[in-house]
């Protein structure tokens, strides 16, 4: 028979501590990647609705870099967020 015991006392070959980082980095990911679609959400409104193209390109360029930085630094979404709080201020004042 194999030694492989599927129930109970066997090591099935998971290594958890990778896997738990793996899933925190995706985690991560997903909510940076969530602030970044709705920081270009604003930018459209910025552009499409409230016709100022420039603040919109403004605001694409440092929301990519806000993004890129937030997931170099650990921040994470926090980064884009702030962008996301001006970016929605401009729309209600412009």
């Amino acid at each position: 028979m194999s030694d492989h015991a599927i129930g109970g006392k066997g090591d099935l070959g998971i290594d958890l501590p990778a896997h738990e980082q793996t899933y925190a980095g995706f985690v991560s990911l997903t909510e940076n990647i969530t602030v970044h679609v709705l920081n270009i959400v604003l930018m459209l409104i910025l552009w499409g609705l409230e016709g100022h193209p420039f603040v919109a390109l403004l605001g694409f360029i440092l929301n990519i870099a806000a993004s890129a930085l937030g997931g170099l630094t650990g921040l994470g979404w926090r980064l884009p967020a702030a962008l996301f709080v001006l970016l929605g201020l401009a729309c209600i004042v412009l």
